[in-house]
């Protein structure tokens, strides 16, 4: 099987290894263009998983006709980071410059906090475009985007996800025609972690 994985922001490239070992590992990290690295992506995939930021980049990728996939994981995605009218349940703006404050002014520090807050544990290798990336996920609202001929999607998140609301989970679903939520419960920002069985059930369609 055919598929590709984009990982969370700031985190390995790999690190959904674990789930789909066999997978092209995508490191977007690396690009400091967004189009640029759309036009990276593979044509067409019979799976496409994406994790936090990953998820989000991918429903961009497939909405404006960069990959194609038979199938769409998400885990985790972000709808829209920052609240707005149209969608409150986003982090507050101030709360989100004061992030990107803290990722300017020490990045290490800033980094070992999220990774606590996310559940995810150990501290992975600073991006060069870290900040560039964390900007475009605070530009972005996956509100405009088309979703009319998107691919079978499931979208995974937990409850109690401190890092993406839940809210982001139900938005997608309430958007995306042929689309399943899988609500879990108490595992944090980092569902291939705590229910890595369930998620190697899904890819492999059993």
């Amino acid at each position: 099987m055919n598929i590709v994985c984009l990982t969370g922001w700031q985190q390995e490239p790999d690190a959904l290894a674990g789930i789909a070992p066999d997978a092209l590992h995508f490191e977007y990290g690396a690009y400091d263009n967004v189009h640029a690295m759309f036009k990276a992506l593979p044509d067409n995939v019979d799976l496409a998983i994406g994790w936090s930021l990953g998820g989000q980049l991918l429903v961009r990728a497939i909405a404006e006709g960069y990959i194609k996939t038979d199938r769409l994981l998400l885990l985790s995605a972000s709808f829209q980071c920052i609240a707005k009218a149209h969608f409150s349940q986003g982090m507050p703006e101030p709360d989100f410059r004061a992030i990107k404050n803290s990722y300017r002014t020490n990045p290490q520090e800033m980094l070992a906090r999220f990774q606590a807050l996310a559940g995810i544990g150990g501290m992975p290798d600073l991006w060069d475009n870290g900040l560039f990336w964390l900007e475009e996920l605070g530009r972005t609202s996956c509100r405009t985007l088309d979703f009319s001929n998107f691919p079978e999607t499931w979208v995974i998140h937990s409850t109690n996800d401190a890092v993406v609301s839940f809210a982001s989970a139900e938005e997608f679903v309430t958007r995306i025609p042929s689309s399943t939520l899988f609500p879990l419960r108490a595992c944090g920002h980092a569902p291939h972690l705590r229910n890595s069985d369930l998620l190697i059930r899904l890819i492999h369609n059993v």
